[in-house]
């Protein structure tokens, strides 16, 4: 193969390496990842000491859910926004305060996918 052949592969491999590069960058850039999925009768928490979210094993009984509704448990809407801010833990109900500027402003921190 001559100069002018190795050259010019050389050119092409390198650019490939190089949109292959901006491509992952451009994937990596998204605002937002998804944790886990939230089944049915499936809990997760905010651990108190750690800050990581968990998700427990062991499904929710209809019992435990009727007591925790009994207590005080709300539903709460798709898209609510759980946070830490200044070392508390924040539930934000999105859906509740639609169309003001908070409700954008959490909104525009995640991927709508």
């Amino acid at each position: 193969m001559d100069i002018t052949k190795r050259v010019a592969l050389t050119g092409l491999a390198g650019a490939a390496t190089g949109l292959s590069t901006i491509a992952i960058a451009q994937m990596s850039q998204s605002k937002s990842q998804h944790l886990a999925t939230l089944g049915e009768d499936e809990a997760m928490r905010v651990n108190p000491r750690t800050g990581t979210i968990q998700k427990s094993n062991i499904k929710v009984p209809t019992e435990r859910h009727e007591a925790a509704v009994a207590s005080g448990a709300q539903e709460i809407t798709p898209g609510s926004v759980i946070y830490q801010h200044g070392g508390k833990h924040y539930m934000y109900n999105a859906a509740a305060a639609a169309n003001n500027q908070a409700a954008i402003n959490f909104e525009s921190q995640f991927d709508d996918e």
